[in-house]
């Protein structure tokens, strides 16, 4: 068997130089990895896999193919993201504040940070940033529902303003008013004062002077909780795949976390089962001791 083995996979070796080698940091990732948290990165073609991963670099196409399928869509579909060729403005949506290129090109709004490095895999690589920062959250001042597979391309219609709209799907789990004309964008201000993997906190500066949104570039997901000013209010996928908040007018603060209940069901079940094993173990062993 161990021969077998060995004539049947050694054609899929490959060897490679150490980890400290292979993933050392070069100019570009020494530079995103001085960058305060909460941005995108969009890597075309330059850094295999998950490698900014492993850097902890956040990138808009994730990694191994393990994006949410309305995230996909919302980019033009899976390993095609064909809209992000097609929208600058889709590229404000999802706070992408850097490219990485191959080699540097002219792109409206960006300049060029970093020149000329060249990756650990030997490959050139030229990072450009953003002119002005995009908002990684933004208040808007109004929703509108329209049928879920209109959402995208009307995303994409240069004519629509993203700060003065949020697009919900018909079925979405809110009454709104309605909507005759797209109102000026708000005149507040969301900033994100604190950010991790999975929580994150915004402050809203001035507060919105009506009933407005926060809309978070980030994935929507059922497991995500919000309160604003300490009260729970259920966050909405707006923009097909994006993390929207109903904040009412004089609103100050928003919480976001991640929280299971699904997985502390599943927690409270695994260790209620593992009780059980013990005691069907260990319960019968005892009795006998005592008799004896």
């Amino acid at each position: 068997v161990g021969a077998d083995l060995y004539a049947t996979a050694r054609q899929f070796w490959e060897y490679s130089p150490r980890a400290a080698e292979l993933y050392a940091d070069d100019s570009v990732t020494a530079h995103l990895a001085r960058t305060p948290y909460p941005y995108r990165a969009l890597d075309i073609s330059v850094y295999p896999t998950a490698f900014l991963m492993g850097k902890r670099i956040p990138t808009v196409l994730g990694h191994h193919g393990n994006e949410l399928h309305a995230y996909d869509e919302l980019l033009g579909g899976k390993n095609v993201w064909q809209n992000l060729g097609r929208s600058l403005a889709l590229w404000d949506l999802l706070a992408v504040r850097y490219v990485i290129l191959p080699q540097a090109r002219p792109l409206p709004g960006f300049h060029v940070v970093v020149d000329s490095a060249t990756t650990p895999q030997g490959q050139p690589a030229v990072l450009m940033e953003r002119d002005s920062i995009p908002p990684y959250a933004r208040v808007v001042p109004a929703a509108a529902k329209i049928p879920a597979d209109r959402i995208v391309p009307t995303l994409l219609d240069p004519r629509l303003d993203a700060n003065r709209v949020v697009l919900l799907a018909e079925d979405a789990p809110i009454d709104l008013p309605r909507l005759d004309s797209l109102p000026a964008p708000s005149v507040s201000r969301a900033s994100v004062t604190a950010w991790e993997p999975g929580a994150m906190t915004v402050r809203m500066d001035p507060m919105p002077a009506t009933d407005s949104y926060l809309l978070v570039s980030e994935n929507w997901y059922p497991d995500w909780q919000a309160t604003v000013d300490g009260r729970a209010v259920a966050p909405l996928k707006g923009d097909f795949s994006l993390l929207a908040v109903p904040v009412p007018r004089g609103a100050r603060e928003v919480k976001l976390v991640v929280r299971s209940t699904a997985y502390r069901r599943g927690a409270a079940v695994s260790l209620a089962s593992l009780g059980v094993i013990l005691a069907w173990l260990l319960v019968p062993a005892l009795l006998r001791r005592r008799r004896g």
